[in-house]
């Protein structure tokens, strides 16, 4: 018996070696790959050191206009959220493989996937190309973007119900509609209340990426002062994001505390 604990123990700590060997060659090939070396750390410290020296004193002149499109682009966050939401709940069901014929589940799946894998800037080009510059498109941008990684997390954990609950208002003779309603969506609501806001603090940091093609929002501003190399104009528009972020995260807090309780 002795042995046969020291055996299992030798082959354990053989895994426990080849493992560590294999990642660290892994990590070795991946910063090889991107030429990493100390020397580029250190030459990039003074202008790194520079730049950010040239952001103070922020320019206080430009509040105003930074604070009206810090409105649209909470705005354009609460809106895309709530419609991307509101579109990934149905959709997340149909994607289930524990509640959806495996036909609809493929379907569904594969356009969920392919929406997740157009990153948010991209939406937001293709909705400028659409409609035209401006929130509008910034909001449609956020909403697919929602709509794809929402109706994945949310499938996910309607594969993870209690089954249970199902089962016993299917016996009562609940259609779909009843069943769903009475049975799935009370048990999803700390999921969709949880990452409902998730999606909200992550919209507020891409809504800003989205004014690079001019979907409007805080953006749009920080981008044009990047290109003129505005950096006073820069660091008030970080600061104005920054204070964006802040409110969301502290707003989501309050909320799931009231939930809670």
């Amino acid at each position: 018996m002795i042995r046969i604990q020291s055996k299992r123990s030798s082959i354990r700590s053989a895994k426990a070696i080849i493992t560590i060997i294999l990642t660290l060659a892994v990590f070795s090939w991946a910063f090889a790959g991107i030429e990493f070396t100390l020397d580029k750390v250190a030459a990039g410290v003074p202008p790194l050191l520079d730049f950010l020296y040239k952001l103070y004193p922020p320019d206080v002149s430009i509040a105003p206009t930074l604070f009206e499109s810090a409105v649209e682009t909470i705005q354009m966050v609460l809106v895309g959220t709530v419609l991307g939401t509101s579109l990934a709940i149905p959709l997340s069901a149909m994607a289930s493989s524990n509640i959806a014929p495996r036909p609809l589940v493929m379907v569904t799946r594969t356009y969920l996937m392919v929406v997740r894998t157009i990153p948010s800037l991209v939406w937001a080009l293709i909705f400028v190309i659409a409609v035209g510059l401006g929130p509008f498109s910034g909001v449609l941008a956020l909403t697919f973007y929602t709509l794809g990684y929402l109706g994945k997390l949310y499938y996910e954990a309607i594969e993870s119900i209690d089954m249970d609950t199902v089962e016993g208002v299917v016996a009562v003779g609940a259609n779909n509609t009843q069943i769903f309603s009475h049975a799935i969506l009370p048990q999803l609501v700390p999921h969709i209340v949880n990452n409902f806001f998730f999606m909200i603090d992550y919209n507020v940091r891409h809504a800003a990426i989205l004014g690079l093609v001019g979907a409007g929002g805080i953006g749009f501003y920080l981008f044009l002062y990047l290109q003129s190399f505005s950096l006073e104009k820069v660091a008030m528009a970080l600061l104005v994001l920054l204070a964006l972020v802040i409110g969301f995260d502290r707003l989501s807090l309050e909320v799931r505390k009231k939930l809670v309780q």
